[in-house]
C-alpha cells in the first residue's frame, strides 16, 4: 500500500514538473517572439525613416534638376532670341545692319562733327580745313615751312587755325570744333535749324482782323535767323489738308523779319497749322499749332444820299474791318420803297445809282451779303 502511494506521488510530481517546464518554455517563447517583433518593428521604422530621408532627398534632387532644366531652357531661349536678333540685323552677306529705329534717328551736324586737332588721322577733313584756311588767307609759316594741303594737321595748320579763330572772335584753341568748321564753311550750318512760330492768336474772319502769325527759321547753334529759306505751310482739318486755290502753301522766310502768314479763305472752325522746311539745304523739325477761326465783324456805314432834279439817287455804303482794313469782297443790298438793288464791294465801298419817281421814303436800308465768317448788322441811310 505504501509502495502504491509512493509511486502515485512520484507520478504526480513528474506531471507537475512537466507542466511547469512547458509553462516556462512557453513564456520564454513568447518573450522571444515579442523581442523578435520589437526588433522587426525597429527595423521597419529604420527602413521607413530611411525611405523618408531618401524621398526627401529625391524631392530636393528633383527640384534642383527641374530648376537646372528651366535655367537651361531660359538660356536656350535667350540664345535663340540673340541669334534671331543677330540674324534679323544681318544682311545677306552676314554683316550687321542698322535697325529700323537707328535708320530713322536724325543726327545733326553738330553731334556728328568730331573736333579735329594735332596729328588727326582724318586726312580728308584736314585737307578741307587746309583748303579753307588758304582760301581765306590764313596760312602761317613755321620753321621755314608754309601751310600745305597735305592732310597732315601739324604746327602750320594749328597756328593758322588759331589765327583764324582769333580773327573771327572764336575761342582760340588751335582745334577745329563745330563752330570753327561752320566759320570755315567746311560744313553746312543750315542743317541744324529750328522753326519758330510766334503770335498764334485766335484768328477772326477771313482777314483775321489784321492778326497773323510770324515764321522764322534760326540756326540752333548761333541763334541767328537764316538769311533766306523756303517753308511750306499746310492747314489741316480733322487730319486732312485743306485745299483752296486762293491759299498759298509756300513762303520765303527772310532773315530780319521772317514771314507774316495770314490763313485767308478759311471758314469758321478749328484747324491745325503745320510749318515744315521746303528747302533741301535746311533741315528742321516741323512745327504744328492749333488755331481757331471765329466770326469777325465789320463796320457798315450808309452815306447820306442826295436826290437830283431828275430823281437820280446814288446809294453808297462804306465797309471796313475793325482794324480799318477795307473790305474787298461780297455784295451790298440796298432797299428803297420796297425795291432791292445790289452792288459789289470794291476797295471798301459799294455804290448804286438808281432813278426813282414819286419817292416816298426818306431812308434806305443797307445789308451786307458776304460769307459766313463775317458778321455785320444792317444799317440805315438818309436821303435828302
Amino acid at each position: 500500500m505504501n509502495i502504491k502511494k509512493k509511486c502515485l506521488c512520484i507520478l504526480i510530481i513528474l506531471f507537475l514538473s512537466m507542466i511547469s517546464i512547458s509553462i516556462v518554455s512557453a513564456a520564454d517563447s513568447s518573450t522571444e517572439n515579442n523581442n523578435i517583433t520589437a526588433d522587426n518593428q525597429d527595423i521597419n521604422l529604420e527602413k521607413a525613416s530611411d525611405k523618408d530621408i531618401l524621398s526627401a532627398n529625391d524631392l530636393e534632387a528633383d527640384k534642383l534638376e527641374k530648376s537646372s532644366e528651366e535655367s537651361a531652357s531660359n538660356t536656350n531661349e535667350t540664345k535663340k532670341l540673340d541669334k534671331s536678333n543677330t540674324v534679323s540685323n544681318a544682311d545677306a552677306n552676314g554683316s550687321p545692319t542698322v535697325s529700323a529705329k537707328a535708320k530713322t534717328t536724325k543726327v545733326s551736324d553738330k553731334n556728328s562733327f568730331k573736333t579735329i586737332g594735332r596729328n588727326s588721322k582724318d586726312k580728308v577733313t584736314v585737307k578741307k580745313i587746309q583748303k579753307a584756311l588758304k582760301k581765306n588767307g590764313y596760312y602761317i609759316k613755321y620753321k621755314g615751312h608754309y601751310l600745305k594741303v597735305d592732310g597732315w594737321y601739324g604746327p602750320c595748320t594749328e597756328r593758322s587755325v588759331k589765327q583764324f579763330q582769333k580773327a573771327k572772335g572764336l575761342k582760340v584753341t588751335g582745334k577745329v570744333d563745330y563752330k570753327t568748321a561752320v566759320k570755315l564753311k567746311i560744313i553746312n550750318d543750315k542743317y541744324n535749324c529750328k522753326i519758330l512760330l510766334d503770335n498764334t492768336k485766335t484768328f477772326k474772319g477771313e482777314y483775321n482782323s489784321g492778326i497773323a502769325f510770324n515764321i522764322r527759321v534760326i540756326n540752333k547753334t548761333t541763334g541767328k535767323a537764316i538769311k533766306l529759306t523756303k517753308v511750306r505751310v499746310d492747314v489741316l482739318k480733322n487730319g486732312k489738308i485743306v485745299k483752296n486755290a486762293k491759299y498759298y502753301n509756300y513762303y520765303y522766310v527772310g532773315e530780319e523779319f521772317g514771314a507774316d502768314i495770314t490763313p485767308d479763305h478759311l471758314k469758321v472752325g478749328s484747324y491745325k497749322i503745320k510749318i515744315s522746311s521746303a528747302d533741301r539745304k535746311v533741315k528742321a523739325e516741323p512745327v504744328t499749332k492749333n488755331i481757331k477761326i471765329a466770326k469777325t465783324s465789320i463796320k457798315l456805314q450808309a452815306k447820306k444820299a442826295s436826290i437830283s432834279s431828275d430823281q437820280n439817287i446814288q446809294l453808297k455804303a462804306v465797309l471796313k474791318f475793325k482794324n480799318n482794313e477795307k473790305v474787298n469782297e461780297g455784295k451790298v443790298k440796298f432797299t428803297l420803297d420796297g425795291k432791292s438793288y445790289t452792288a459789289k464791294v470794291k476797295n471798301g465801298v459799294a455804290t448804286k445809282n438808281i432813278n426813282v419817281k414819286n419817292l416816298k421814303s426818306k431812308e434806305y436800308q443797307v445789308k451786307f451779303l458776304g460769307n459766313k465768317n463775317i458778321y455785320v448788322k444792317s444799317t440805315t441811310g438818309i436821303i435828302g
